[in-house]
């Protein structure tokens, strides 16, 4: 587990990553995101508990989750994290094919973002969503929205 800056801005988006397999991706991307001077990431989870831990004490706008995660229970970070009233967006950035869209509708992630997209565009997706409504509980039902290159 590690913290990544610090930001006391309000206006930067806050993002907490977490991943079990693509660890030197995740880190790229947090470097990246770091560097836009938009997005202050709070953590780098590689399980469950680490994920746990970095929110206990800080605010994050999303939860993104690089790739598919190998150890499934990992899923269960966001049922968790809406049961401590956390409020935050989950994001799926990865290639999106079939087990993505099975775990993203299983775990109700309501934002996908094809990873071999241009990062770029990938932060303007995470701005224009700042504002989307939170998904109240892991029931939540509502549409996904899909940023894919189809």
């Amino acid at each position: 587990m590690k913290e990544i800056g610090y930001s006391i801005e309000n206006n930067k988006i806050h993002a907490l990553i977490i991943s079990d397999r693509l660890l030197n991706q995740a880190n790229a991307l947090a470097n990246y995101l770091i560097s836009t001077g938009s997005i202050h990431v709070i953590g780098l989870a590689e399980n469950k508990q680490q994920a746990l831990s970095i929110a206990k004490d800080h605010y994050f706008d999303y939860l993104i989750i690089v790739g598919y995660l190998k150890m499934e229970y990992t899923y269960e970070v966001i049922a968790e994290l809406q049961k401590q009233q956390k409020e935050f967006l989950p994001v799926q950035w990865a290639i999106l094919d079939s087990l993505i869209f099975t775990f993203c509708q299983r775990y109700k992630i309501p934002l996908k973002f094809e990873r071999t997209l241009p990062i770029t565009d990938f932060v303007s997706f995470l701005v224009s969503h700042k504002n989307d409504p939170i998904p109240c509980s892991p029931e939540d039902t509502r549409e996904s929205k899909i940023v894919n290159c189809n």
